[in-house]
């Protein structure tokens, strides 16, 4: 499968995860929205990163991938992007981080030595909305990022313009 496809599944699946947690958002299912918000956001990162023919593990952690490829200057160099397109992906890092460092708690809780903090008690309204916004943001920051390319293919733009429309959306929504 060459990088464009690769990145085109990727968004896709970030577009039905985004898509899935704020339908549990809205429902008030705050720990499996965020959960769904994590997914999407990473596999945003796992695109940029597939379109740029960087090869990775499985990793739940692609920010922090993004992020050393950006530090690696002669990498950088290779890879030719201009200022805008580097500045989108400090900010998608920026805003995935904070994703994906809630690890499994969104799922699993955390256990204390008294007991089993619930997901629940800790993705409240207040906190998804933050994580949401979060979200948009990361999300926003990689639909620019594709968009400083010229010519890609109609299914990867494609697939771009949906992910943007959906995150303009939700913005508009979130106020």
């Amino acid at each position: 499968m060459d990088n464009y496809s690769k990145a085109r599944d990727r968004l896709k699946m970030s577009l039905e995860d985004l898509r899935r947690g704020l339908a549990r958002y809205l429902e008030g299912d705050y720990p499996d929205a965020v959960f769904r918000f994590q997914l999407s956001v990473k596999n945003a990162c796992k695109s940029i990163l597939s379109f740029l023919g960087i090869e990775f593990e499985k990793t739940h952690f692609p920010s922090v991938l993004i992020g050393r490829l950006v530090s690696d200057k002669e990498r950088m160099k290779k890879l030719n992007l201009s200022r805008e397109q580097i500045t989108h992906l400090t900010l998608t890092v920026s805003h995935a981080s904070s994703l994906e460092s809630q690890g499994s708690m969104p799922r699993y809780g955390w256990e204390t030595e008294e007991r089993i903090i619930m997901p629940s008690e800790v993705y409240v309204e207040n906190v998804a909305k933050e994580l949401l916004r979060s979200t948009l943001e990361g999300l926003s920051s990689v639909v620019k990022f594709f968009n400083e390319f010229k010519n890609l293919p109609p299914d990867l733009s494609g697939m771009i313009s949906q992910l943007r429309s959906l995150v303009d959306d939700a913005f508009g929504k979130l106020g």
